[in-house]
């Protein structure tokens, strides 16, 4: 009976060390904390992974003024506005000084109502981005990064109610054919440095400062972005394989997103599964401040969300 239990004792001790040995090692781990996604604070990291993020959020209280001839506000027309977003990305870590990333986007807004409609009209943006990451200070505590990243969006643009004061004051000319639908491309580049800092096994710091410009028909305008994490790994501290971010981003400058896929304030929640090192996933929960395009328009309040994955090679 004892050399029964002796054997059963060691098979067990075996399979928990075999399970432990199949564990993958952490790649984005610094003095034992692993670090979690952000959908507004970039990664400083050069490790090879896919994610994915599909989300969509409303942005709230739109309010446009209506004009007359002469430019008096005579009326307004106000709604609220959803959206829908979905990005896949994926970077290779070429060596150990450098990791190439591209994405591939897509977002699409249209008004909650008839009114919002009527003033917001309803837009698409298809985009991709390039982008290198170059550790230059690794150590076991924390870790800086240089980081350059290319990004061309397409949007395309129906506006209803300037179409319709064009059929108003000239008839369907070819001009209000062509304010009812509008396309055009902007190009943004941004140069800058990421970082991570390990506080404890169970909580870290991450954070960005890029700078660069947005260009839109034949128009430049600079912009800097900025943005930190804290990030805390429940897992840790107790048997819940569960971690929780708290972030915040901002930008400053002409080039200003205008763009309700983000925003130049935002503030964010994460919460994710951290159960294993090689996969992650969760939901991120974020309120942003955006500069609309249309000058008519004041700033919005816009929630958002996005369900993340990510896998680690």
């Amino acid at each position: 009976m004892r050399h029964h239990i002796f054997l059963a004792a060691v098979g067990l001790a075996a399979l928990h060390a075999d399970a432990g040995h199949a564990q993958t090692p952490c790649r984005r781990c610094l003095d034992g904390f692993r670090y979690l996604p952000s959908s507004i604070v970039g990664d400083a990291f050069a490790t090879t992974h896919f994610e994915n993020a599909t989300g969509g959020g409303m942005a709230l209280n739109l309010n446009v003024p209506v004009r007359n001839a002469e430019g008096a506000t005579i009326d307004s027309l106000s709604g609220n506005i959803g959206f829908l977003l979905v990005d896949f990305g994926y970077q290779k870590r070429l060596a150990r000084w450098l990791a190439l990333n591209g994405t591939i986007i897509a977002a699409g807004r249209v008004g909650t109502s008839i009114e919002a409609v009527a003033a917001s009209g309803a837009s698409a943006a298809f985009g991709w981005a390039l982008g290198a990451t170059a550790p230059l200070l690794d150590r076991q505590k924390f870790l800086v990064s240089a980081v350059g990243e290319y990004r061309h969006n397409t949007e395309y643009d129906i506006n209803p109610y300037e179409f319709a004061q064009q059929i108003v004051d000239s008839g369907y000319t070819q001009q209000a054919k062509d304010t009812l639908l509008t396309s055009g491309g902007v190009n943004r580049w941004a140069l800058g440095l990421r970082g991570a800092y390990t506080l404890a096994p169970w909580a870290g710091l991450n954070g960005e400062i890029e700078t660069g410009a947005v260009d839109q028909s034949s128009d430049s305008k600079s912009v800097t972005t900025f943005g930190a994490q804290v990030a805390f790994d429940f897992g840790k501290l107790s048997q819940i394989p569960v971690g929780v971010t708290l972030g915040y981003h901002g930008q400053t400058g002409s080039g200003r997103t205008g763009s309700l896929s983000g925003g130049y304030r935002s503030g964010e929640l994460g919460i994710y599964y951290v159960g294993r090192t090689d996969f992650v996933i969760g939901g991120s929960f974020f309120l942003s401040r955006v500069a609309a395009q249309n000058n008519d328009v004041p700033d919005l309040d816009a929630l958002q969300f996005r369900v993340v994955t990510r896998i680690e090679f």
